[in-house]
């Protein structure tokens, strides 16, 4: 059996309530905060098809530091050029290196994940996807780092096999962490002030609303539904205190392009109109497709402009409207899009000098727990998919948790196909879930989740699904916890139906914020 882990939805919305409201006084925190070396990166290659075809892939990753030079995070792969717009993957990246001098670095790094699409079912197979590489990086201080090797990748239940040159741009920052939490807030130390600034932050959960000309066709030729309509997470970080850089991931829900996803990043300027008010102006770019959506070989550029309205010190909703064009494909439309966010701070740490209990004290725990997931569908109705109905469906991804209490969390989930005949399935979720103590060590759980899938032979319908899980778990550590589940999953507008059986490994750290 093939293992990969893909990225989810990231963090999805943060409530109102923050963690440190719900402290008891004199709680027993982890304060042990350190910077952990982050890096950003971006690698873009071509792969050989059968037939000579080619597919050129942008590949984003998120690094953490475990050691100075070992690397860990998480990746996605998307198809930008050629003919199979919407082969999206995503997965699990890890990295080793060996400074050469001060500013040359060999690297080899690897890749599982799963994915596929784009009626790219004989190519993807299964939907394991494995990467492995090999290069030279060159730091260039302050503007990031420039690096170019070779790449291999396979897909050992399709028809991909190709090896490769790659470019590669990295951008080096530092993040704040903590290895588990064991309060529910961040003591404020006797020192009063602090000497670390706060860079500001937004996560959002995300409608948008595609109206599509009557010209647009479908990659097969037939007319585009005129309206879709999608679900999805943003994240954006600010520069200073107008330009920022942001983040998005959302997939159809409605509108007959079940399997549609796009992953963009972009920018843009805000305009504050006042205390509580702003105008935003942005421009993204990034893969996209799938769902018979004819966006070419994959690139998708987008833009427009937002009024942003704190409705809270914490909550903000944002109207906008803009468009978006595949950028080889017939794929065009207008859009309108309300997001519900959520701001805080984050410090701003420019170097791994040690932490001292002052640099934080205005800043709060904010208690997270990242889980590693596999699940397996098992058949719960006769038609619940278009081929291979008697199989089982193997996924693997992430979970990202907010515990607003010490038993309550919000959850945003993102899993990915690897086996069962399915390659090309995706699906995002939220939802809520609660986390009860049985002993000092097991606890029971149980979530509801929502959200959007498509792909695999599924018969998800429209795209839209809901789930629901329970099970039991094992606190190993402070950190690391074991959780068995069952659960069901359902297509409201299809005929998908499933018993899933899952089982996830957890880690909680905690983030300053303020």
């Amino acid at each position: 059996m093939y293992r990969a882990c893909c990225l989810g939805t990231l963090l999805v919305f943060f409530s109102s309530l923050t963690w440190s409201q719900t402290q008891e006084a004199g709680a027993d925190v982890d304060f042990s905060f350190k910077p952990v070396q982050t890096t950003w990166r971006a690698t873009f290659e071509n792969w050989k098809l059968p037939e000579g075809e080619t597919m050129g892939m942008l590949g984003t990753n998120l690094l953490f530091d475990v050691d100075p030079n070992v690397k860990l995070g998480i990746a996605s792969y998307g198809a930008m050029t050629g003919e199979r717009g919407g082969f999206i993957t995503l997965g699990l990246a890890s990295e080793l290196q060996k400074p050469l001098s001060d500013n040359w670095v060999a690297h080899g790094g690897m890749f599982v994940g799963a994915g596929g699409g784009a009626g790219g079912y004989e190519l993807a197979g299964g939907g394991f996807m494995f990467r492995a590489d090999a290069g030279l990086t060159y730091r260039m201080g302050p503007y990031g780092n420039l690096g170019a090797g070779v790449s291999w990748v396979t897909f050992p239940t399709g028809q991909i096999h190709s090896t490769q040159p790659y470019l590669m741009y990295e951008y080096p920052f530092y993040s704040m962490m903590s290895n588990g939490w064991s309060g529910s807030g961040l003591k404020p130390p006797a020192t009063q002030g602090s000497s670390l600034s706060s860079n500001r932050q937004e996560f959002s959960l995300a409608w948008t609303g595609y109206k599509i000309p009557s010209s647009v066709t479908k990659a097969s030729g037939a007319v585009q539904n005129s309206t879709m309509q999608l679900a999805g997470a943003r994240w954006t970080t600010y520069l200073n205190d107008r330009w920022y850089l942001t983040f998005q991931a959302d997939g159809a829900f409605a509108g007959n392009s079940a399997g549609y996803m796009q992953i963009l990043g972009g920018g843009g300027y805000r305009l504050p109109l006042g205390s509580s008010t702003g105008l935003k102006i942005y421009g993204n770019v990034g893969p996209a497709g799938g769902g018979d959506v004819a966006t070419g070989g994959g690139i998708l550029y987008g833009g427009g402009v937002a009024l942003q309205q704190f409705i809270t010190d914490r909550l903000a909703i944002e109207l906008g409207i803009g468009g978006v064009k595949a950028g080889t494909g017939d794929f065009k439309a207008w859009a309108a899009g309300v997001n519900l966010s959520y701001i805080f701070g984050i410090p701003s740490v420019h170097s791994a000098k040690s932490l001292l209990p002052g640099d934080l004290s205005e800043y709060k725990l904010l208690p997270l727990q990242l889980r590693a997931i596999n699940q397996t569908y098992v058949k719960g109705g006769d038609q619940w998919r278009s081929r291979e109905v008697n199989q089982s469906v193997n996924n693997l991804g992430f979970a990202a948790d907010f515990f607003i209490t010490p038993k309550f969390y919000l959850t945003g989930q993102g899993l990915a196909a690897y086996s069962g005949e399915a390659g090309a399935y995706m699906t995002g979720l939220i939802g809520a879930g609660l986390n009860q103590p049985i002993s000092r060590d097991w606890f029971v759980m149980a979530e509801g989740l929502v959200g959007a899938a498509g792909g695999g032979s599924l018969a998800v319908g429209n795209g839209s699904v809901w789930q629901v899980n329970a099970g039991i778990g094992y606190r190993i550590n402070k950190s690391l916890s074991l959780m068995v589940t069952g659960g069901r999953m359902q297509a409201p507008t299809g005929d998908f139906k499933a018993n899933v059986i899952g089982l996830s490994l957890g880690y909680r750290f905690g983030l300053p914020f303020n």
